[in-house]
């Protein structure tokens, strides 16, 4: 079975580490990332099969009460995401265009990386997730530039206008900005 993943963030940290607690006891998911998150925010994320996904992320609503800010579960998810969260990346040699897509929420944020993805000829670089950039999520992207617009085009079809804080494309980027992209 395809490896999905789903998440919870909480506006209460010590809810969402007692939520977190009870969907791991409740499903065979792993946690692939349980933090604290900006502004005094929970956050966890696991993976796992589909039908243990929807349990743990399904137990974990029904118990979060009014702490949940967001939450989803994405099957058959884009294995480059679990590895991003994990602040693993394949190595790219070139970067003809870059194009990075900022959304307000982590959890928004990661539903449409998975969407251009799946949609376009683009590979991850980089994902920012929440920590000291306000609860955001940030992600980077390499590609041609019309593989690019094309994978936020799809992205922006799922997102309301309240949900993306900005987007950017940026055709062949300065050696500069490359090499500080590139560091791992």
């Amino acid at each position: 079975m395809n490896k999905s993943i789903g998440a919870l963030e909480f506006t209460s940290i010590s809810r969402g580490m007692y939520v977190a607690d009870a969907i791991v006891k409740k499903a065979d998911v792993e946690i692939i990332y349980f933090k604290t998150i900006c502004p005094g925010k929970f956050l966890i994320i696991v993976a796992g099969d589909e039908g243990e996904i929807d349990t743990a992320i399904d137990h974990g609503v029904n118990l979060s009460g009014k702490t949940l800010f967001d939450s989803f579960k994405v099957h058959a998810v884009s294995p480059s995401i679990i590895q991003g969260i994990r602040a693993k990346y394949d190595t790219v040699e070139r970067l003809d265009a870059v194009g990075i897509v900022e959304t307000r929420k982590v959890c928004t944020g990661i539903k449409a990386l998975d969407i251009v993805l799946k949609s376009a000829a683009v590979t991850l670089i980089r994902v920012y997730l929440a920590f000291t950039i306000g609860g955001k999520l940030v992600f980077v992207v390499t590609g041609s530039v019309s593989s690019i617009e094309y994978g936020i085009s799809e992205a922006k079809k799922v997102l309301s206008e309240g949900e993306i804080e900005n987007l950017a494309i940026i055709p062949s980027p300065n050696k500069d900005i490359l090499e500080n992209l590139l560091k791992r």
